[in-house]
């Protein structure tokens, strides 16, 4: 018989809206996307990132809830990148645009990384998700990087944090080919960040599927659990 208090069943359901989009805190959407991306099989350090950029990105104005669990359906395949100088690939395979951010931040201002030339990575899976990191990295070089592929410009500076626009069919797109250079600062800088768009809803659809992967991480009561749970020993003094 399942305990009503079985952490692998029950789930923290949200208050019922009738149909209507669910609103999160960022701070909501940083800790279930943080758990979804750990039951999904990230690393802890790799999970943290994770939340962290989607609440990045729904801050920006993107759904970055759904970004990320479009993301986290396909990144058991996505491969690691090769950074070299001008233009970075994986040995075989599409990028993980998670990793791919990570060894770009932290190699801003090295000869691999970007800041001096044009800086290419090709084959990106889910490229929405790398912005978060080449804001940080535009914020480490203290110098303005634009990111491009297929249609789609947008300029960082490690400020800037929105509102991003990008079109609906150029948010979940195939893998692309990304180009990173380094810009002028744009005049609107101050503006541009003191406008981030509001938090977008998500349907519970997503929710529930992202809950699902967080729920991964918790693991059964048993008898062993309930035995070593609670103080040792009775400590009244």
């Amino acid at each position: 018989m399942m305990s009503p208090s079985d952490p692998t069943r029950s789930a923290s359901a949200p208050v019922a809206q009738d149909g209507a989009p669910l609103c999160l805190s960022l701070s909501e959407i940083n800790a279930l996307c943080f758990k979804a991306a750990r039951g999904a099989g990230l690393t802890w350090g790799e999970a943290e990132e994770a939340g962290w950029a989607a609440a990045w990105l729904t801050r920006a104005g993107l759904a970055g809830s759904v970004i990320l669990l479009h993301w986290l359906r396909d990144c058991a395949t996505l491969a690691r990148p090769v950074p070299e100088v001008g233009c970075w690939r994986a040995q075989s395979g599409p990028l993980c645009p998670l990793r791919a951010g990570l060894a770009l931040a932290d190699h801003a201002g090295l000869p691999e990384g970007p800041g001096t030339t044009t800086l290419t990575i090709t084959s990106v899976a889910h490229p929405l998700i790398l912005l978060p990191f080449v804001a940080r990295a535009a914020k480490r070089l203290d110098q303005p990087l634009q990111i491009g592929w297929g249609g789609v410009e947008i300029t960082l500076d490690g400020l800037r944090n929105g509102p991003i626009r990008v079109l609906p069919e150029e948010q979940d797109t195939g893998p692309a080919d990304l180009r990173i250079t380094a810009v002028a600062s744009p005049q609107d800088t101050k503006t541009q960040a003191n406008n981030a768009a509001p938090a977008q809803a998500l349907v519970l659809s997503d929710w529930q599927a992202l809950d699902a992967l967080a729920l991964r991480v918790t693991v059964p009561p048993s008898a062993a659990s309930r035995a070593g749970a609670g103080a040792a020993g009775d400590d009244n003094d």
